[in-house]
């Protein structure tokens, strides 16, 4: 099946797939999944879409922000997300889960860090807490703008990870009523971020892992006394679908349940997508042909829409 990947900015028009007639499976033939403007996100929707077309899906990615996202899969007009970042997320999916619209379906990465980071020569500096960054002897240092104010460097403009510094900053948390918040976009956090590391420049930004960031750099991730990211050992990242889902298309929700990855693999294909400038559909697909033991797990008794054996289907495309 053709995989059309559409970019929109807010929720817009999305076409609701229906149940097809004659299959085997009494199941929707189409998976709208949504994505961000992330490099593990991105890759990992590729890998899921085209293990899902060789089962006979048709699907289609749509990139949206991340209060789009659960809108739309609250409104069914989207099926399922894959980068759902909890606790970090909480404020965004949490209504949607209370009103019963979003299902959290399944954790598909573990072992996950997502708050801010620094250099590592920063970290051994002195600020090894985000209470040591608003310090007399820190806090100039962090102003790379130059203009008096210093920064801390985010992503695209809505996430939440964004919405966590920007209530620090707002409620004054560890001293930074006082400092900016610079939006971008990833790869052009990461482009600063290159520039501050190579002239040894002090700079706090918004870190994750897994990401290659984390390996084309010494990082370290200050501690968190106050908590606003959360608990550092539940980080983990969920799948969402739409609700009902699970009910209406239980094969396709099996397969989705059983898709976990480790925090290796991700990093893997982040580097390959936006380290190496690889296309994030090739990267998807010569892992997976490249890795069938790990993608048979995901597929123990999921079928083809035609009824066949779903693992069978995917080695022959692969």
């Amino acid at each position: 099946m053709k995989k059309i990947v559409t970019t929109l900015v807010m929720t817009g028009f999305l076409l609701c797939s229906g149940v097809f007639p004659g299959s085997a499976l009494a199941e929707q033939d189409s998976v709208r999944f949504g994505s961000v403007n992330w490099p593990g996100v991105t890759v990992k929707s590729h890998v899921v879409s085209q293990v899902l077309e060789a089962l006979g899906y048709e699907v289609e990615i749509t990139q949206l922000q991340v209060p789009a996202i659960f809108k739309a899969l609250s409104m069914g007009q989207l099926d399922a997300f894959l980068g759902t970042w909890l606790p970090t997320m909480d404020n965004y999916v949490n209504p949607y889960l209370e009103e019963e619209s979003v299902v959290l379906l399944a954790t598909n990465l573990d072992e996950t860090k997502y708050s801010n980071a620094v250099p590592q020569y920063v970290y051994e500096a002195g600020v090894e807490s985000l209470a040591d960054l608003d310090k007399p002897e820190f806090r100039e240092k962090f102003d790379l703008n130059g203009d008096g104010t210093p920064e801390i460097y985010g992503i695209e403009p809505g996430n939440d990870g964004n919405k966590v510094i920007i209530d620090a900053i707002e409620n004054d948390t560890y001293g930074l009523g006082d400092w900016d918040m610079i939006p971008s976009s990833t790869a052009g956090m990461l482009s600063q971020v290159k520039k501050a590391v190579k002239n040894k420049d002090w700079i706090v930004f918004l870190g994750w892992e897994p990401h290659w960031m984390n390996i084309a750099w010494d990082l370290a991730y200050p501690q968190d006394p106050e908590r606003i990211w959360g608990d550092p050992d539940a980080s983990h990242v969920v799948t969402a679908t739409r609700a009902g889902l699970e009910e209406e298309s239980p094969n396709l929700a099996r397969f989705l349940k059983q898709f976990v990855i480790q925090p290796d693999w991700q990093s893997e294909w982040i580097m390959g997508y936006t380290y190496e400038e690889n296309p994030p559909e090739e990267v998807a697909s010569e892992w997976i042909k490249a890795n069938p033991d790990k993608v048979a797990g995901w597929l123990e008794g999921v079928k083809t829409l035609d009824g066949g054996d779903g693992l069978e289907a995917v080695k022959s495309r692969f």
